[in-house]
C-alpha cells in the first residue's frame, strides 16, 4: 500500500510540472528559416521636396524554404510615401509579401518617401526602421528581422 500511493503521488507530482511548465511549439523536426533583413537608403540626408529610395532586402538564410513572408517599412511620421515595388510576389504600400522564399534566396522592396513640408524641429532627425511582418516558418534568430537607419530631413521648409 505504502508503494502504491508513492507511486501515485509520484504520478500526480509529474502530471502537475508537465502541466504547468511551458512547451515549446517547435519540435526538433519542424522545419525553420532564419529570414535576415538589409536595408539601405540613396542619402541619409533628405531635403524637403526631394525623393529618398529605400532598398529593404529579405534572405532566407535555411535550413528550410520560407513560405508567407510579408516585409516593408510602415514609414514614419516624417516622410509622406510615394511608390513602392517588390521584385518577388505582391506589393501593398510599403509592404512585400512572397509566396515562397528558397534557401538563398532573396526578395527586395523598393520604397520612394519625400519628407513632409513643414516638419517639426523634433522631426527633423528620426529613426525608419523595417522589418519581417510574418512568415509561416519558425525564426529561429529574430535579432536579424529588422534593419534601421537614421536620417536627417535638412533645408528651409515649405
Amino acid at each position: 500500500m505504502k508503494q502504491w500511493i508513492s507511486r501515485s503521488s509520484l504520478s500526480l507530482l509529474v502530471m502537475f510540472v508537465l502541466l504547468i511548465l511551458p512547451v515549446s511549439h517547435v519540435s526538433a523536426q519542424e522545419p525553420t528559416a532564419d529570414l535576415a533583413l538589409t536595408k539601405t537608403a540613396d542619402r541619409k540626408n533628405v531635403k524637403i521636396g526631394q525623393n529618398i529610395t529605400f532598398t529593404i532586402t529579405v534572405t532566407n538564410l535555411g535550413p528550410a524554404a520560407a513560405t508567407n513572408v510579408i516585409f516593408g517599412d510602415p514609414l514614419p511620421d516624417p516622410l509622406n510615401f510615394v511608390s513602392s515595388s517588390c521584385d518577388e510576389g505582391s506589393v501593398s504600400w510599403g509592404f512585400c509579401t512572397v509566396s515562397s522564399l528558397a534557401v538563398g534566396e532573396s526578395a527586395t522592396i523598393t520604397l520612394v518617401a519625400t519628407p513632409v513640408s513643414n516638419p517639426a524641429k523634433s522631426e527633423r532627425r528620426f529613426t525608419n526602421t523595417a522589418f519581417i511582418g510574418e512568415s509561416d516558418m519558425f525564426d529561429p534568430n529574430p535579432d536579424n528581422n529588422t534593419a534601421t537607419l537614421q536620417l536627417h530631413i535638412i533645408g528651409k521648409t515649405h
